[in-house]
């Protein structure tokens, strides 16, 4: 029987407050806030929704508490983003995220974890693992995420290891290498990977691969490298019209990528596909604000590199 879903995304959902202020503040002192604005984010939020919107048949995975915005929930359906494993959880928040920026470059964030810090008694979002193709593990907990790569082994579902920033604050040796032994690919920038390589006692980014099938690494301008055992790929990046802002730019870059691997892309197109996705994320502010077509997407990807 045919699985329903192409990938499962495992992480965070997310109400992101973007404040913009003068300064950031020192210790007891106030500023002013000079414009704010709520937005839709989240690891697994800006995943599900970027990917669903590429024609990636996409299960969310996600806790939420059940003030979850009616508004946020209506524009991952709109998508056709399967919501089965989107959890409310009694007694819990949303959580929520307030980043300060001064405009200048500087940025402070204070984040509500809400749900995640209850993983012991989360149950495993069991359909986002049997009825796919593809589990993606995000943020989260590492006790949490033991128990689902363990039942994504059982059920022989490929896992995509993905802990981004919570690689170097949320993960310990012992934690990041029950989970990196488990996975098929993983996705990280250079300090990340370079975090993992310290987890694992590797000496190169290819001494990763005796686990891992392949090792995505963005670069942000400098676009990104697949590592496989066939050797580095560079991938060029794919140049927006504007920068706006670049959160969730590696969000946006995943969900293209699955966009092309789930069609059968070679990796390095897959690579070109998750450049050209977080070219648009990065022209205005917002995660999940400036989502491209599979079209406008594939031709992004076509004028700006060789595809």
């Amino acid at each position: 029987m045919a699985l329903r879903n192409y990938v499962g995304a495992f992480g965070h959902v997310v109400l992101d407050h973007l404040l913009t202020v003068p300064r950031l503040p020192r210790p007891d002192t106030s500023v002013a806030i000079l414009d704010q604005k709520r937005y839709f984010g989240g690891t697994a939020g800006n995943l599900a929704r970027a990917a669903a919107r590429l024609g990636v048949r996409t299960s969310l995975a996600a806790f939420v508490g059940p003030d979850f915005p009616a508004d946020y929930r209506a524009a991952l359906r709109e998508e056709g983003v399967d919501l089965h494993d989107l959890r409310a959880v009694p007694r819990c928040s949303t959580p929520e995220a307030w980043v300060f920026s001064d405009g200048r470059g500087h940025q402070m964030t204070i984040i509500d974890q809400g749900p995640w810090t209850e993983d012991g008694r989360l149950p495993v979002l069991r359909h986002s693992v049997r009825d796919v193709e593809l589990v993606h593990i995000g943020t989260g907990r590492p006790a949490y995420y033991a128990r689902v790569a363990a039942l994504a082994e059982e059920l022989g579902r490929p896992i995509a290891f993905d802990p981004s920033q919570e690689i170097t604050y949320v993960y310990d040796r012992r934690s990041f290498r029950a989970l990196f032994r488990r996975a098929t690919y993983f996705f990280g920038n250079e300090g990340e990977v370079a975090q993992a390589m310290r987890y694992m006692g590797a000496a190169s980014v290819r001494d990763l691969l005796r686990p891992v099938e392949a090792v995505i690494m963005t670069r942000g301008a400098r676009g990104s490298v697949v590592v496989t055992g066939e050797g580095k790929t560079p991938v060029p990046a794919v140049r927006p019209r504007r920068v706006v802002e670049i959160t969730g730019a590696g969000d946006a870059y995943r969900a293209g990528f699955y966009a092309g691997l789930g069609r059968g892309y070679d990796l390095r197109r897959c690579g070109l596909l998750g450049s050209a996705v977080a070219s648009f994320v990065v022209e205005q502010k917002g995660t999940q604000t400036n989502l491209p077509t599979w079209a406008q997407a594939v031709g992004r990807a076509r004028r700006h590199a060789s595809f």
